[in-house]
């Protein structure tokens, strides 16, 4: 009887230890928000999620800045280059079944369209995931940006944008070099298109969002000003001044960078992207292959990037574009997930917020 009481008593202390240890982070985190986001500036929301820490999430900031809306932990955004992590992962899904090959190559599944890009027969799904095919971004294109500050409602298609990237030289020889370009994972939209038995979207859900219980993640509407997140702020039409992004289609809805996800959302999602992996001996160490971006010590792979940080890599991904900032990581070492997003290209902001969280909830261990 003794014995029992004496395991009880260990483990309600266990459960206070836990208790204040997640008290701690929580006091140590929302000092965190209050010292670096300021309540009128641009929405921000933090997830910061392990052992030891369990689930924290803060707001900050408005989400709509001419009406005062302040955001809040369950805000939608959009996610931007974010959504490249979901197609990378459905296409290794694909290459898992058999369906597609990592060496298969773009004159091969797409051959109509192959023509407009040089070496399309040496182009593989692997260059295309991993930034190294040659093939220009689209968004680098001035003509593309004349149409969008027109605040066209065009409900851009992949196809009518792949001319704007094929008006560009070729900036490199496939498999050579890195180069970030959206028109890559158009292009993956168009080839899982060719294989997939249901429309991108139900597939998506299907196979990741409800397996991972992402129940706010959806692909944005192309055809609507808003399709339920909040607004994002940048200077679109070059005048020196902030606005808002909503109603300008800088090409909604496609699978470079439209999709619509919350802090809860990705935080479940990041941990299940680095736990993903190709069949074979292997396999990991393909899924897990990543290259040098040019920019610091960050590194890319398939559909994934790797950032150094003092506590381990991070493994996750890191966008800013069309009014929005966000960071997604997970640390294996320490198994913790840390989330930002913000209303506003804000890079450095999102780069500080991380680095201050981390060490708000590791620095100490």
């Amino acid at each position: 009887m003794k014995k029992t009481w004496i395991l009880i008593g260990l483990v309600l202390a266990m459960g206070l230890m836990g208790c204040q240890q997640q008290r701690d982070a929580y006091k140590s985190l929302q000092a965190v928000m209050d010292k670096t986001v300021t309540a009128d500036g641009p929405g921000v929301v933090l997830l910061v999620e392990g052992p030891g820490v369990g689930q924290q999430i803060f707001a900050r900031g408005l989400a709509d800045r001419e009406k005062g809306t302040p955001v809040r932990t369950v805000s939608h955004f959009r996610i931007g280059g974010l959504s490249k992590p979901f197609i990378s992962t459905l296409v290794l899904q694909m290459v898992t079944e058999g369906k597609l090959s990592l060496d298969d190559t773009l004159a091969e599944r797409l051959p109509d369209t192959a023509v407009l890009f040089p070496h399309s027969a040496q182009i593989t799904i692997r260059h295309l995931l991993n930034m190294t095919s040659g093939i220009p971004d689209y968004r680098d294109n001035p003509a593309f940006w004349e149409v969008v500050r027109a605040q066209e409602k065009r409900g851009w298609q992949p196809e009518e944008l792949l001319p704007y990237a094929a008006e560009l030289p070729a900036t490199a020889v496939p498999g050579e070099t890195f180069h970030y370009s959206n028109t890559n994972y158009l292009l993956l939209q168009m080839i899982l298109a060719t294989v997939l038995k249901d429309p991108l979207a139900e597939e998506l859900r299907d196979r990741i969002w409800d397996p991972v219980d992402m129940p706010d993640t959806y692909i944005e509407p192309i055809a609507l000003t808003s399709g339920g997140h909040i607004a994002g702020y940048a200077d679109m039409d070059g005048d020196g001044a902030v606005e808002n992004t909503l109603p300008y289609d800088d090409a909604r809805g496609l699978a470079d960078l439209g999709f619509i996800s919350s802090a809860l959302d990705l935080g479940a999602f990041a941990p299940a992207l680095y736990a993903r992996t190709l069949p074979g001996a292997d396999g990991r160490a393909q899924t897990l292959a990543t290259m040098p971006t040019g920019n610091g010590a960050d590194a890319y792979g398939l559909g994934i990037m790797r950032r150094p940080s003092a506590w381990g890599d991070m493994w996750g991904y890191d966008s800013t574009t069309g009014g929005y900032s966000h960071q997604m990581w997970y640390l294996p070492d320490q198994e913790l997930t840390v989330v930002v997003l913000i209303s506003g290209e804000e890079s450095s902001l999102a780069d500080e917020l991380v680095e201050r969280a981390l060490t708000a909830v590791l620095s100490s261990e």
